[in-house]
Formats: C-alpha cells, structure tokens, sequence
C-alpha cells in the first residue's frame, strides 16, 4: 500500500510578548509568511489494519527517510507512528524550507508540524491543531504556529491554549545580528525562572496592552506592547544594536520593534500599506546602517496547517528568496 501527503506550515518572526503569567512562561507567537513545505510519501509492506497491530507495537519498524539534521523531526514522526499504532512502514520526506535554523522563525516547529501533518494526510488520519502541539511540545519548548490567527501558549507544557483573533496586517523588517541560539539550551538556563518573575509586572501591562491593540485592530498599540517585551529580553538575550535600531524604525514611520526572544533576530514594525520603493530604501539604508547578517521585508500571516492528498502538492508556496532559501531533499 502506498499513501502520498503534503503539508504546509508557516514560521515566526519571533514573538509579540513572551514571558510568565502568574508564574506560568508563556509567549504569543507572530507567524510570518515564510514556510516549511512537507511531501510525504508512505509505504507498506503489510496490511494496515491497526486492529492486528495494537498488541505488538513492539515488533514494529518505521523507517524514515529524512534530510539530514532533522532529529527532532524524526522524533515528532516516531511518536506520531506510536500514538496511532501505525504497522511496520516506510516513510519518505522532502521538504523545503524559508526558514533560518538557530535564528528564531520556529523552524524546528514548523519542521516537525509539516513533516507529521504530510504523514497524517498521507494515511488519512484526522490530525488536530491541538495534537501537534501536544507531541512538539514533548520533544522542545515550541510555537503555537500550527493553530490558525494569532495564539498565546504555555510554551513550556502547553497547559494552556488562548486564541486571540486574526492576525494583523503589518510589515516586519527583520534583521539578524548573527550567531546561533539554541531552543532547549535557552529555555533550560538557571536564570530563565528569575528573569521571568522580575519582568512579570512589566509582561504583565504589555499583554493586556497586547489584547487591546487586538480587539481594537490597533497595530500602534500592538507594537507598542512588542516594544516593551522586547525591551525585557535585552537582559537576558540582548540583541547588539537594539537601541539604535530601536530609535532609526522610530525615526523612519515604523511603530516598535518584535524580538525573537530565544533567537538572534529583531524586527521593525511598520504599517502594511508601505510600497515597494519606501521598503526598498529602507532595507537598504538598514544594511548600511547596521551591517546586519541578513536583513529582509516579511509580513504578518495567520498561523495554521495547509495540507492534502498528494495532488495538492503542486501548489506552489511561492519563490524562494535568495536571502532565506534553503532547500532540503
């Protein structure tokens, strides 16, 4: 038996507000319009009538054909294989991915969501947003990339799961200050916990700020609530020109700043209605300004899973940037 699937998920721009609610890490993720494409293809080598197979989960042999380094990836799909009682199989994987790894775009998240997304359609097995979240979260600390709009998570152990609308349109123009930074080692540091309880107050504002800015459709205050949460990461993960920068999208008609705050990459904030020269000119006066790694203009973009059967596959997620291609086989 063969099945065929594909899967679409988006990544992160960082995250509007992170921090701890009432004790509780929590963050609201900020899903960007670039992606993590998934094609899956599964075969069998005997009947898959779980019913048989329930009993000797033990004796069964999933072998994934991945790209290289995806490790978490293969954990998410053998737990996945477990959770369903899958038989003895095969599975091929070719992804292809707008995502930076280390930077702070949910890149392990969206690998995983896409790839086990892609295998759940490929065998029709119903797959919820919650599920996926439940299992991602198992393996790291991760995004709420795979629930539609815009979600707040305990990013931690997904205790709790709070949508907070549609997203609101806007255009981020993201830097990278260079160097990696690895998910679990960050949320796995010894000052994490009181870096949280000292800036809880100020969280605490910037998230109410936050659902005001969403209920009104206010992006002013949306990014002024961004602002001051990326303010409170500058001391536990400072970014080298924040400040400059900070004043220079001030200065330029942009409204604040998002921060990815276990990552290396920041953000300005401006209106979605710029046009292509104003942005044009201002990523390039940020380049010579700041010598960033890499700089680019992404857009604000409602999290969520696409997927199908394999047909669907030929549905294009658009050209690759030269910046951010990474194309993984």
């Amino acid at each position: 038996m063969r099945g065929l699937g594909w899967a679409k998920c988006p990544g992160t721009c960082g995250e509007w507000v992170q921090g701890a609610k009432d004790g509780i890490p929590f963050l609201v993720g900020c899903p960007i319009n670039r992606f993590v494409e998934a094609k899956a293809e599964i075969l069998f080598s005997e009947p898959t009538n779980k019913r048989h197979y329930a009993h000797q989960q033990e004796l069964q042999n999933w072998i994934w054909e991945l790209p290289e380094g995806k490790e978490k990836t293969r954990q998410a799909l053998e737990r996945f294989a477990r959770s369903q009682n899958l038989p003895s199989l095969t599975g091929k994987l070719r992804m292809k991915s707008q995502l930076l790894v280390g930077k702070g775009m949910a890149s392990s998240t969206a690998d995983m969501t896409a790839a086990v997304s892609a295998v759940a359609h490929a065998l029709a097995i119903p797959w919820e947003p919650e599920e996926q979240a439940r299992l991602a979260l198992a393996i790291e600390p991760s995004d709420p990339i795979m629930f539609p709009g815009v979600t707040e998570l305990a990013h931690g152990d997904g205790r709790y799961i709070k949508s907070l609308g549609s997203k609101i349109p806007a255009q981020l123009l993201m830097l990278d200050g260079g160097g990696f930074l690895d998910t679990l080692a960050f949320n796995a540091r010894r000052d994490l916990p009181g870096h949280y309880r000292k800036y809880e107050f100020m969280i605490k504002n910037a998230l109410a700020l936050f659902y005001e800015g969403m209920d009104q459709r206010d992006l002013e205050k949306i990014a002024r609530a961004s602002t001051v949460s990326a303010q409170c990461n500058q001391d536990i993960n400072p970014k080298p020109f924040f400040e400059d920068f900070l004043s220079w999208i001030l200065g330029r008609g942009g409204l604040g700043v998002i921060a990815a705050h276990s990552g290396t990459l920041l953000a300005g904030i401006f209106p979605a209605h710029l046009s292509t020269t104003e942005k044009r000119n201002l990523q390039r006066e940020s380049h010579i300004q700041f010598r960033p790694g890499r700089v680019e203009w992404v857009e604000t973009y409602d999290g969520g899973i696409e997927g199908g059967v394999m047909n669907a596959w030929r549905k294009p997620i658009g050209s690759l940037s030269t910046v951010w291609k990474t194309e993984l086989y």
